[in-house]
């Protein structure tokens, strides 16, 4: 990704961009949190990562973060909020693929990490997924022996419903 000069940035583009940093560290390493002022210092703005770590927090797009102000850096997880700003598709895909699976057998409670598409995701992905899914209301979920099972609401099914009616 060409990185422009901040000068010619605003704010909004300073912190797709900066979500974008931290959505390509999550699938390095997922549920790490990352340092936003070493990527914030390429564009010239090591010195403003409280206040841009602290607005992407304040809307929403962080799991965790952490200040250390004596250091003038932000250490910071992107959540599935976050995630949807800078790879919407994607999102969008899971969330298909994962209530259709949910919906083939509504009443019963399947292992999230046995869906399609989600055997490869690491433990902290599949927990911010269903974080991101039980937030709009489409699952409800249920933790056994240290898995956890997701089922349809109804919510979800209307939300499906709708989705077919627009494709």
């Amino acid at each position: 990704m060409p990185v422009k000069s901040a000068i010619a940035m605003n704010t909004s583009e300073i912190l797709n961009q900066t979500l974008a940093w931290l959505y390509y560290k999550d699938q390095e390493s997922p549920g790490s949190m990352w340092d936003i002022s070493s990527f914030l210092n390429t564009l010239g703005l090591k010195t403003e990562s409280q206040l841009i770590g602290l607005e992407l927090a304040e809307r929403g797009y962080l799991r965790t973060y952490f200040r250390y102000e004596t250091r003038n850096s932000f250490n910071a997880a992107i959540n599935m909020s976050g995630i949807q700003q800078v790879a919407p598709k994607e999102v969008h895909a899971l969330t298909q693929v994962i209530l259709n699976t949910l919906n083939s057998e509504p009443e019963k409670y399947h292992d999230l990490s046995e869906i399609p598409g989600l055997e490869s995701k690491e433990w902290a992905q599949l927990a911010e997924f269903a974080r991101y899914l039980l937030k709009q209301g489409w699952i409800e979920a249920n933790s056994r022996e240290e898995k956890l099972f997701v089922k349809l609401t109804i919510k979800g099914s209307i939300y499906l419903r709708n989705q077919d009616t627009i494709a």
